[in-house]
This record gives C-alpha cells, structure tokens and sequence, in this order.
C-alpha cells in the first residue's frame, strides 16, 4: 500500500516538473518565457494579463508599460499629469477627479509618435469626459487602464484585448466584431480599432 502511494507521488511529482518546462521560447526563438497564452511574464514574475470580467487589468503604471512594451514601441516613459499644450484648461486630460485618472504617463513609438497611458480609478468619470470631448474611437481601455497613440501603435494593438470607447451613433462597427455596452449611455466598447 505504502509502495502504491510513493509510486503515485513520484509521477505527480515528474508529471508537474515535466509540465512547468514547459513555458516556451517567443516566436522569434528567444528565450521568453510564456504563460501558455503567448504573453510573457513580467517584471517580478507576475504574469501580465490579468482580466476582470472579461477585459484586461493592469493596475500600476509598470503594468501597463509592461503591456503596451509587448506589442509596441513604448521608450522614454516619463510621467505628465496633463498634455503641456493644456495644462492652463481645466477640462483637458489630466489627473484628477474629473476624468477618474489615478496616474498619466507617456512614452515615444517608432514613428516619434507620442503614447499615453493612464491608470484609471473611476472608468465612468473617464468614459463620460470622453464622450463630452468627443473623442471617439481615440481611446483604448480595459479595466482599469485607458490609452492612446497614433495608428502605428493602434495598428500594433488591435488583437491585444484592449477595445475602443465609441460614442458616435453615426459610427459603424462592422459585423463579427465586439460591442459591448459601455458604462456610458450611447457609448460602446468594440475590439474594432481603426
């Protein structure tokens, strides 16, 4: 009986090991380590994407950077609570209450391009901002995070789970896309990112 247990123990035990080497070399053949779904580990081992009722979640700045860093280009992140074009306009994006933003940051793509992430508390505040400024389409969020960049790094993000606020009734989304009710009357989520 004794010998029976040890014996299951011992494959569980081979069976785990030989599971946990698993993990992968990116597609290029490099040495990045997987979580099964193609997404590499990030800083500190934590596995980068999170979801919460179904979307992404990435709640520090490094997280996010971390996501955007494994798609596209994302150099010289440097944190800017509002746009320096806008910052005498009390209703710009910036940090704060108005627009639920936690942190703004932002960081250079390919192009020369400006991306801009934020970490945000209160996703309504910010969807309700959104459809007053008239921003449509412009912003790709999840969760708890919001972003923007020119159409190199939209390109490079359209299958990454990050869906865009449209607020536009004239707008249309093609079918077999996503659309999903925002937390905005008249505004969707859609993975249809133009």
């Amino acid at each position: 009986m004794r010998l029976r247990c040890m014996v299951a123990v011992g494959a569980a035990v081979l069976a785990l090991t030989a599971v946990s080497g698993c993990g992968g070399s990116g597609s290029d053949g490099g040495d990045v380590p997987a979580d099964g779904d193609g997404q590499s580990a990030g800083s500190g081992g934590r596995l980068m994407d999170s979801e919460t009722n179904g979307r992404l979640s990435f709640p520090t700045m490094a997280d996010i950077e971390t996501f955007v860093s494994q798609r596209t280009t994302c150099t010289d992140l440097h944190m800017e609570d509002k746009d320096s074009d806008h910052e005498d306009d009390p209703e710009a994006v910036g940090v704060g209450k108005l627009w639920g933003i936690k942190e703004r940051a932002v960081c250079w793509d390919a192009d020369g391009n400006s991306v801009t992430l934020m970490s945000v508390n209160d996703m309504k505040s910010f969807q309700v901002q959104s459809k007053k400024e008239e921003t449509d389409g412009w912003y790709l969020v999840g969760e708890d995070f919001a972003l923007t960049g020119g159409s190199t790094t939209r390109d490079n993000l359209k299958d990454s789970g990050v869906l865009a606020l449209v607020c536009d009734p004239e707008e249309q989304i093609p079918s077999g896309y996503k659309q999903e009710k925002a937390l905005v009357d008249g505004c969707t989520l859609t993975d249809f990112i133009s």
